[in-house]
Parts: C-alpha cells; structure tokens; sequence
C-alpha cells in the first residue's frame, strides 16, 4: 500500500491546554488534543483505522525528531523547556505499519524563565538573534534594556522591510534586563506578510540596535 494513500491529512491539532500545576522555572508542560485520522477518504472510499499516532517536536530552528507513539488516544504532554520555541505535529499509524501525512505544526508555545543565571542588565540597547530563523510563522526576538531607563525615555522595538518601510511595533517591557518577545510575522493590521528578510530595530533614548531576520512559507 502507498503510504501516502493510507490516509487522508487529518485535522489539524486542535487543542492546547496549559497543565496547571506542573510547571517549573525551568520547564512547562502543555497537553495537546488533535482530531483522529478520518475513516473515510473524499470520494467516501474506506481508509485503514489509525491504531496510534506518532507525535513529532521541532525545538527552534533543530531537525523533528520523534518523541513518542501514542497508542488508542489522540492527546500528549509535551514539556517543554524554559526560552525554547517548541511546536509538534503528529501522523496515523495503522495496523500494518503504514502512515499518513503529516499534520500541519502546531502553533508554537513559549516561556521564559523566571530566572536566568549568568544574565547582566546591558549597558545599552541590545538585540540578541531571534530564533528561529528563519522562521514560520512566528519568531522570539530577545532584547535588553539598560538599567539608565528613565521615565518618558523612547523605547521602542520595530519590525521594518528590507527596503525600510515599518510594519509593526511590538509591545516592550521596559524593565531593566532581557525580555522576550513573539513576532507572528504579521503587520500592525493583522495581515500576514511575504516571504522574505525583515529588520528588528530596538530603540532606547538615541541608541538603537538591529537585527536581520528571514521569514519562509
């Protein structure tokens, strides 16, 4: 049997559940739900029942790797840990090994640790690398505010084109450290924007900082 036939693409994963209670400065755990793999096809053809299903991660910009088969359940705890972008994704399985296609990825789910050793407060405005990049659709981009922060003092941060026109300022804390932002890849009025290279610019008072960042579809 072609594998590629075994199955339709089923739903996408449909539900994410924060687990309270089982969280750490260090780690988070997410309960994932996602729509079982369909027993019929378009044309109402039957397709093999999914006796299990792999779940596949993807942490920042690394490989998939396979970190489990869940066997007569559609439900997974993932943990994940602190400042890492982790997104899953799931395949059917049926009784004679075969699987379908891929799910789609999931949305990416994120922290940041409530305390990071090793970390000073920056001098002036400072970008560190977003990650993942490139990306798809969303990318954290960590910015450090110095500790000379006065009221009213310009703090900004800035995602431009490659060609210099401004397409969404991000909301910044203005807190003396490292912070963490999520960018979805979309301008100010919510539209998702092209493949290409973006410009993260951070501004505190008249010191600024850029980054480059690439988006892929």
């Amino acid at each position: 049997m072609n594998t590629k036939q075994a199955f339709l693409i089923f739903s996408l994963i449909a539900g994410l559940t924060v687990l309270a209670g089982m969280a750490s400065a260090q780690s988070q755990d997410y309960r994932y739900h996602w729509a079982p793999s369909p027993d019929a096809d378009l044309q109402g053809n039957q397709l093999p029942s999914a006796v299990g299903y792999q779940v596949w991660m993807r942490e920042d910009a690394e490989a998939p790797r396979l970190v489990a088969t869940v066997l007569a359940d559609t439900t997974y705890i993932l943990t994940v840990q602190a400042g890492v972008v982790a997104r899953l994704r799931v395949c059917g399985v049926a009784g004679d090994g075969a699987t379908s296609e891929m799910s789609a990825w999931s949305d990416p789910v994120y922290f940041e640790s409530e305390n990071r050793s090793g970390e000073t407060v920056p001098s002036t405005a400072s970008l560190r690398g977003n990650y993942p990049n490139p990306f798809n659709p969303q990318t954290v981009i960590r910015y450090g505010v110095p500790e000379d922060v006065t009221p009213g003092l310009t703090i900004r941060l800035e995602i431009f084109t490659i060609a210099g026109r401004r397409v969404r300022t991000l909301e910044v804390n203005r807190t003396p450290g490292w912070h963490d932002v999520i960018w979805d890849g979309t301008d100010t009025n919510g539209r998702t924007l092209a493949t290409g290279m973006y410009v993260s610019r951070f501004v505190v008072g008249d010191k600024v900082a850029t980054g480059k960042m690439t988006m892929l579809k």
